[in-house]
């Protein structure tokens, strides 16, 4: 098994923030979380990290929208060949 570096990161999603809808209750607009992390992979992809989506936290920060979470290192996939001869 090989060992791969980890990152943490917290994104601040610009688009997306609370708004009131009554005294108890505050949504957001609909949004695409499939979108949302190929955004964060595009930012990483520099750094050759991706996110790793089972541990991706939702967070309201002062009614604004954030990922938090981490990102594995790419590791390119190693593949075994075998030659035969005859």
């Amino acid at each position: 098994m090989t060992k791969s570096k980890t990152i943490g990161f917290s994104y601040k999603v610009e688009s997306i923030t609370l708004q009131t809808i009554d005294d108890t209750l505050r949504t957001t607009e609909s949004f695409v979380t499939r979108e949302l992390i190929d955004q964060i992979n595009e930012k990483l992809k520099d750094r050759n990290f991706k996110v790793d989506e089972s541990s991706l936290r939702p967070k309201y920060l002062n009614d604004q929208f954030y990922i938090d979470g981490f990102a594995v290192e790419i590791q390119e996939p190693k593949t075994v060949g075998f030659l035969s001869g005859r």
